[in-house]
């Protein structure tokens, strides 16, 4: 799967602990215009399997075992 630059960024931001979109945000290197391009890259980055949603508290996301691979082959490419 190729990633846009904002995809990579937030998954680079990500980590296997649970964050909030907002928490996400605060670590981009370029802050994204609102919280809706984060949110949007969460939900293609949710759909690849390459992050999750906490299933008791709405608004948390954290790496999958997938995503931890491709960050760290996103951190071998830059």
């Amino acid at each position: 799967m190729n990633l846009t630059p904002q995809q990579q960024s937030v998954l680079l931001a990500l980590t296997t602990e649970w964050q909030t979109p907002a928490q996400i945000a605060d670590q981009l290197q370029v802050a994204p215009e609102n919280l809706s391009d984060v949110n949007q890259s969460l939900k293609e980055l949710l759909h690849e399997g390459l992050a999750q949603v906490n299933p008791v508290v709405f608004g948390l996301y954290r790496l999958t075992a997938l995503g931890t691979h491709k960050k760290a082959e996103v951190c071998e490419n830059q």
